[in-house]
């Protein structure tokens, strides 16, 4: 009877050690995804932060440039001349946009790829506990 006694505590003892084991490494995955979750989500803040100012940068700049066309054709004499001062007007406002969109083409991209996805580490620590 004392040797089951000594095998049912040895049995409880290594499955209470590998219980405490799981959970010191889920704690550890879950302590590590926390922090890449909070970087992750900086990174995006940041991201979406420039993003934004960029944008207001360039409404500034086609503001500009629509008053810039308003002042010009306001000083127009002749059909001739406003077409003119329209068509140069509409090159700039093509030449403008296309590089704004290249722009923010490029920092969006950026911004995709500073993002680290969160599911990265998930799994890693409960796997090896098996």
């Amino acid at each position: 009877m004392a040797d089951v006694s000594v095998n049912t505590r040895r049995l409880t003892e290594k499955g209470a050690a590998r219980a405490k084991n799981t959970f010191n490494m889920a704690a550890a995955a879950t302590r590590d995804e926390t922090r890449r979750a909070e970087q992750s989500t900086l990174t995006a803040v940041d991201g979406v932060r420039e993003c934004y100012v960029k944008m207001l940068d360039m409404a500034q700049e086609n503001t500009v440039a629509a008053f810039e066309l308003a002042r010009d054709l306001a000083t127009v004499q002749t059909p001739s001349e406003f077409v003119e001062v329209c068509n140069a007007r509409t090159r700039e406002a093509y030449s403008a946009f296309s590089e704004q969109t290249k722009e923010m083409s490029e920092l969006a991209q950026k911004v995709a790829k500073s993002a680290v996805p969160l599911t990265n580490g998930l799994t890693s620590p409960f796997s090896q506990a098996q």
